[in-house]
């Protein structure tokens, strides 16, 4: 089994492949990167050049319309799953009106939009084919869930909190994907998840989890 991943950058596909590498028992070369592609930094300004090197959720967002890497990757045999990463901290400016926040599913029904306005950018419904992991408010707040005992979602700037959270560890905190794969390593260990109850302090990373469960393990568990 192979897994395709689109994401926003680098640093969120290494948060992404801990998770398949734990619940499904893969490798990590079996993950391959779509967009943005190569295992590179996004800040390798030598590789501006070509667009599907580095990632943004335009670029997610273009993907999807023109569905050039999906529907290649999708027709090869044993590539039945792509993964579409967004965050939702820069929702409005593609086209989402947030929910109120103050409600208790607010984080259900900002993904519930996010992931209607996915499937209107692929046209048609491949959604059996899509894991989508829809990050309230950054992918951060999944890793936070590692580090704090408190719910993530709830935090208004996590890459920040993140930082200053592990810099009081005296953990690195740069943003590329040898170092988040590193941090977010405890998400690979179904012991450490249970043991930690990471899945309880942010609801979406708990929605991404079930998401697998129902679409990837229930299909290979027949």
């Amino acid at each position: 089994m192979r897994i395709g991943v689109i994401s926003e950058g680098h640093a969120d596909r290494a948060v992404i492949t801990n998770i398949l590498i734990g619940l499904l028992g893969i490798d990590e070369s079996d993950i391959e990167p779509l967009r943005p592609i190569y295992a590179l930094d996004e800040t390798d300004k030598a590789l501006r050049a070509d667009p599907r090197t580095f990632g943004s959720w335009s670029s997610v967002k273009e993907e999807c319309e023109k569905r050039e890497l999906i529907d290649g990757f999708l027709a090869i045999e044993g590539q039945d799953f792509i993964v579409i990463h967004i965050d939702t901290a820069e929702a409005s400016e593609y086209g989402i009106t947030r929910p109120d926040k103050r409600e208790n599913n607010y984080c259900e029904e900002l993904r519930a939009l996010i992931i209607a306005q996915i499937n209107t950018w692929l046209e048609i419904d491949i959604s059996n084919h899509i894991l989508y992991a829809i990050a309230v408010e950054e992918i951060d707040a999944w890793i936070l869930t590692i580090y704090e005992k408190t719910d993530s979602t709830k935090t208004a700037k996590p890459k920040e909190r993140l930082g200053r959270v592990l810099s009081k560890s005296g953990k690195n905190s740069t943003s590329n994907y040898e170092n988040y794969f590193s941090i977010s390593k405890p998400l690979s260990k179904p012991k450490d998840i249970k043991k930690g109850k990471y899945l309880t302090y942010n609801c979406s990373l708990n929605a991404f989890f079930e998401e697998i469960h129902t679409k990837v393990l229930s299909k290979i568990m027949g």
